[in-house]
């Protein structure tokens, strides 16, 4: 069964991240503690190190570069496991260079970098999982994906999108070969249905800890993640030393060679444990009143705008969420400026559409982006729907689905009453204010809805994955349109293809003011 999830509601627009930094000038380097607003799901023996797996820790011990790094402000593409790589787009065809200096290491043990742990990484995605279909197709992979040399790998597209190399190149190298080999040369003997089959096989795959980036995990528990910089060379093989050709303005010789990531637990924790002094630096989103209170507890802030729109949504495998007038009504319902008012103005905005076609502008209105609505085909222009608060519309919706509402309770259509839980991750004290927000509201329209706060971990680790809830709260694509859709190429497998793309952004956020 395709698990694809349905948006319902754009809760913020744009929210405003504070970043925290204090340092303090000894003798020594400063040690460097990262308040993780987040926890950490992990136990030893599990695949933690398999890029397949749900749950895994490749991204959160930023211990593995991506082929290149997309820079949001200047829209350039900056080299890093990559030295250059050449479009065919006439041949449908992209080519890869690797640099010829970088290696695995694991504390103990070093392993050569090569086009063939690109290979295995995109190999297993395509072949198992069906990445990139139907631009890669599982059937075709092995003429799809070659290996040229050692450091030249070629993609050939089966069918040409210019953002597809964007995709490939963000994309953090986890697999090293010497590891991954025996199940790529499993795949090679299946089709495409026996490999889908296996991808079940290879999600269980315990894969040994290998880091590929300036620093490396030197330990790892249910709350912290300790990253020691690399030895500038080991054994006489150049670490480090590689590391400072790609990036030379590096800054990791002015602070410890140690950097420890504590997974705290939630925003309000990350901020308590700045301000007690206990770490030195944390992402977090905070209220406008959470940065007034830091700030005169001597923590520096800096606010900086996030275009990552958080929403709530529905999964079509609940009955009666699959209906599609259920899900259109509950679009209605909401007063999105209440919600959005509830963490504060200031750092989150409502937005009322269903395409990536509005802005934010100085005098609060809203207006379309005239480079996206012109360029859009009349059939599209047609379906952009404004869904402002109109519970009489929601009503009639929910009627044509057969439900009914006796008293200040909505039934279904055999009786039973309709409620609804929203799951929401517990540390994120914003999320689970406007979640409250949003209950209070459905339960006055006559639904009623209570918030289920799961540990942050958890939530983003297997409960959000495995679709079993009945409404929850996550993010959409980060698209501003065409001037600014590399927001998303960031972080492009994030939530890319599963939810409809809705935007908007905070004023003079950008050159262009958006």
């Amino acid at each position: 069964m395709s698990r694809i999830l349905t948006l319902l509601l754009v809760i913020v627009a744009a929210l405003a991240i504070s970043v925290s930094i204090t340092i303090t000038h000894a003798a020594s380097p400063p040690q460097i503690i990262n308040a993780n607003p987040t926890t950490l799901v992990y136990a030893p023996g599990t695949p933690v190190w398999n890029p397949y797996a749900s749950g895994n820790l490749i991204g959160t011990s930023i211990s593995y570069m991506p082929l290149a790094m997309y820079n949001q402000f200047t829209g350039v593409l900056y080299p890093v496991l990559a030295v250059n790589w050449t479009l065919f787009p006439q041949n449908k065809t992209f080519i890869i260079y690797l640099r010829h200096d970088l290696y695995w290491f694991n504390g103990s043990a070093v392993m050569p970098f090569t086009a063939w742990d690109v290979y295995a990484e995109f190999y297993i995605g395509v072949k198992a999982f069906g990445w990139y279909y139907p631009f890669l197709n599982a059937s075709l992979v092995d003429q799809e994906i070659r290996v040229l040399n050692n450091y030249t790998i070629e993609f050939v597209f089966n069918e040409w999108s210019p953002q597809q190399p964007y995709y490939i190149l963000t994309t953090e190298i986890s697999t090293p070969w010497p590891v991954w080999k025996p199940i790529v040369d499993k795949l090679k003997t299946m089709n495409a249905t026996q490999a889908t089959k296996y991808s079940f096989n290879v999600t269980e795959f315990v894969a040994p800890y290998w880091g590929l980036a300036p620093y490396y995990v030197s330990s790892i528990s249910s709350s912290y993640i300790t990253l020691n910089l690399e030895p500038m060379y080991y054994n006489g093989v150049p670490l480090l030393a590689s590391w400072l050709k790609v990036f030379p303005f590096s800054s990791w010789s002015l602070y410890s060679p140690t950097f420890i990531i504590w997974f705290t637990g939630g925003n309000t924790q990350s901020m308590t444990a700045m301000m007690g002094g206990k770490a030195q630096y944390s992402w977090v989103g905070l209220s406008q009143q959470q940065v007034i209170t830091v700030e005169n507890a001597g923590v520096g802030v800096m606010l900086t705008p996030d275009f990552a729109i958080a929403a709530l949504i529905t999964s079509s495998l609940v009955y009666p969420f699959n209906i599609p007038q259920v899900r259109q009504a509950f679009l209605y319902i909401i007063n999105r400026t209440e919600v959005a008012e509830s963490w504060g103005l200031m750092v989150t905005f409502p937005t009322w559409v269903n395409t990536p076609t509005e802005y934010y502008t100085l005098n609060n209105s809203w207006n379309g982006v005239p480079e996206v609505l012109a360029l859009y085909p009349k059939p599209l222009v047609d379906e952009v729907i404004v869904y402002n608060v109109n519970w009489t519309y929601a009503a009639q919706l929910l009627e044509s689905a057969g439900l009914y509402k006796k008293g200040n309770q909505w039934y279904l259509p055999n009786g039973t009453p309709l409620t609804l839980e929203i799951v929401t991750p517990s540390g994120w004290t914003d999320w689970v204010t406007m979640a409250s927000v949003m209950a209070n509201e459905l339960t006055e329209f006559g639904i009623p809805t209570k918030v289920i706060a799961v540990d942050t971990g958890v939530y983003w680790g297997t409960l959000f994955w495995g679709t079993s809830w009945e409404a929850a709260e996550t993010w959409v694509p980060w698209a501003k349109g065409w001037s600014s859709i590399w927001m998303g190429w960031n972080w492009p497998w994030w939530v890319f293809g599963w939810y409809v793309p809705v935007e908007c952004c905070i004023p003079n956020s950008l050159p262009e003011g958006c």
